[in-house]
């Protein structure tokens, strides 16, 4: 048989795993800091739908977002104007600070801290150079964004 690559290709080859860089708002341990402290600053009674959840997550991820968020808290844009990111990353945080034991689920379409994930939320917050635009941010808006206004977004509500 004629070998009928060229002689440059007639060498063995060697593979290497190499890690992939993840963003850093897609990783699990940003992720689930992120909702843990959302539940704390931002939703009353540390508790909050798993809609506006993914609402108030797409929220802190990047200043554009923010800027919407904070213009819709204040009236500045209407609820019919804003496209919200629902992300799959949300999901699996949850998930995992279900499993731990951070969160639990209330009449089954609620998302509420436990004692551990209060505990665990104020453990991260104390620490003034982790996530500091995100708690920024969080303080900004505080409990502003309801549920009522998060149904106004998806068309739910008047």
């Amino acid at each position: 048989m004629t070998n009928l690559l060229p002689s440059e290709l007639e060498t063995s080859f060697l593979f290497r795993s190499r890690a992939i860089s993840i963003p850093g708002d897609l990783r699990p341990g940003w992720r689930i800091a992120i909702v843990l402290l959302l539940l704390r600053k931002c939703c009353r009674q540390n508790r909050s739908s798993f809609t506006r959840l993914h609402v108030l997550s797409w929220g802190v991820r990047t200043k554009s977002s923010r800027r919407v968020i904070e213009d819709l808290i204040k009236g500045q844009s209407k609820p019919d104007s804003v496209l919200i990111r629902i992300e799959p990353s949300l999901n699996r945080a949850v998930d995992y600070a279900l499993g731990e034991g951070l969160l639990s689920r209330v009449n089954g379409d609620k998302i509420e801290l436990t004692s551990s994930g209060i505990k665990v939320a104020d453990e991260i917050d104390a620490y003034r150079e982790v996530v500091v635009s995100e708690k920024e941010f969080m303080s900004l808006i505080g409990k502003g964004l309801t549920e009522t206004l998060v149904n106004q977004i998806f068309g739910k509500g008047a």
